[in-house]
């Protein structure tokens, strides 16, 4: 392959439309006794599609989830988790309900972070693929089924590399909040017991200085009662 078909092939990567899958993520706050619900909307049947989440900061570090079909069908539910990944094949069309419930908490919130991956523009990135095939055919050797195989494996990796990041990083984040919230709890009994300690001293020294004193009335009573 020669440095000219090389620098087209570079140079019809760069400018083709090769939409990546659908991926969407958020980061969201669950009010104490709230449940608060989103909605995805599939267009395309018989996809498959993967849902993550994780509680980065509030409370036990739990939530409640569930996840329902647009005819109706609770897909899942779960109670109690921290973090989750879940993959479904959306057998309808419509939009899917996913709903995050922390009615059981009276007072505490939960940030919870979730995300959203489909294949869904798969289908885009085939027709992209054949109608650039006579393109590609003219650049190179191989065949343009073994390059958009390549292309896909990249994809892939990069997609599972930058998903790893994120959960790296959310997890980093609650590890972060509990030991902040535990530093906080620490601090603030440490400055109690201190206190109690303060004043317990204060208090022997003043009862003490009180029995050598002729007109302290913890002196008087003491000699009456010898």
């Amino acid at each position: 392959m020669n440095i000219e078909s090389l620098s087209k092939i570079l140079l019809f990567i760069c400018l083709a439309d090769i939409a990546r899958g659908m991926d969407n993520d958020f980061t969201v706050d669950i009010p104490a006794g709230h449940q608060s619900c989103f909605f995805e909307t599939i267009k395309t049947r018989n996809i498959e599609f993967e849902v993550e989440y994780q509680v980065i900061d509030g409370g036990d570090m739990d939530i409640n989830f569930f996840l329902q079909a647009p005819d109706g069908r609770v897909l899942l539910t779960e109670s109690g988790k921290s973090d989750a990944a879940h993959k479904f094949t959306a057998d309808v069309e419509g939009d899917y309900q996913l709903c995050f419930d922390n009615t059981f908490s009276r007072f505490s919130s939960k940030l919870v972070f979730f995300e959203i991956l489909s294949d869904e523009n798969d289908d885009e990135n085939a027709t992209n693929w054949k109608n650039a095939k006579e393109e590609l055919g003219s650049l190179i050797d191989m065949t343009v089924e073994d390059f958009q195989k390549l292309i896909d494996n990249v994809q892939s990796n990069l997609d599972q590399t930058e998903l790893a990041q994120t959960m790296l990083r959310n997890f980093e984040a609650r590890d972060r909040n509990a030991q902040e919230n535990s530093f906080n709890r620490v601090n603030f009994l440490s400055a109690v017991q201190a206190f109690v300690m303060v004043s317990v001293g204060l208090t022997q020294v003043l009862l003490i200085r009180s029995l050598f004193e002729d007109r302290s009335r913890l002196s008087k009573v003491m000699r009456v009662k010898t």
